[in-house]
């Protein structure tokens, strides 16, 4: 690229001019880049582009200020994610009948007798009786926690944890999703959550 040692006025001013017009520094950066490099251009270009560039020092002289005048380049920042306000739960009206909430269509509908079940989680809920550990059909398998929910809405439920001084504990499900069907053979059927949910929460689905 240039020759090695190159001291004279003239030929260092032109591999000045080079190294400038290469790298796009100041003629200030490639002074000391060549002086460093003992006016080897091939080295400065490489030293100065393998370490990202070398910011100059400021001077207090009028002609180094109008040389490094060149903004330094600034990365792009993204703009924040819009702010989005929502409702996960309506509140429920304070006088007038509260609309029951229709259950969605379960992936499970299929195996399910809902006569029994309906009578069975009447006599549950009205003798308190444990569920029966012997499960026989698939809906057994992947039914809600009744034992554990609250008999109630959204609100009564936050009045209970209230007066109760515990945690409200609020399970989202999608029943067509089977993630969410497994929580209830996986999760809430275990006996050591189900002491934690009694003691500490209001459970409601």
């Amino acid at each position: 690229m240039a020759a090695l040692g190159d001291t004279s006025a003239p030929g260092v001013n032109g591999l000045i001019q080079q190294f400038t017009a290469i790298t796009g520094a100041t003629e200030s950066v490639g002074k000391h880049m060549l002086e460093a490099c003992n006016n080897n251009l091939e080295m400065a270009v490489t030293m100065f582009l393998d370490g990202g560039g070398i910011s100059e020092e400021p001077s207090t002289s009028s002609s180094s200020t109008a040389s490094s005048s060149r903004a330094p380049p600034t990365d792009e920042v993204r703009a924040p994610i819009p702010q989005k306000q929502d409702i996960l739960v309506e509140p429920e009206p304070l006088f007038g009948v509260p609309k029951r909430r229709r259950p969605a269509r379960s992936i499970f509908d299929g195996f399910r007798d809902f006569q029994t079940e309906t009578i069975r989680q009447e006599q549950e809920l009205r003798n308190g009786a444990t569920v029966d550990k012997k499960l026989s059909t698939l809906a057994d398998l992947f039914r809600p926690p009744i034992e554990l929910m609250h008999k109630g809405s959204f609100e009564t439920a936050k009045d209970s944890g209230q007066l109760e001084n515990k945690w409200l504990m609020i399970n989202i499900q999608n029943v067509q999703d089977f993630a969410c069907q497994c929580l209830n053979r996986d999760v809430w059927s275990n006996d050591a959550v189900k002491n934690i949910i009694r003691e500490h929460f209001i459970f409601w689905q």
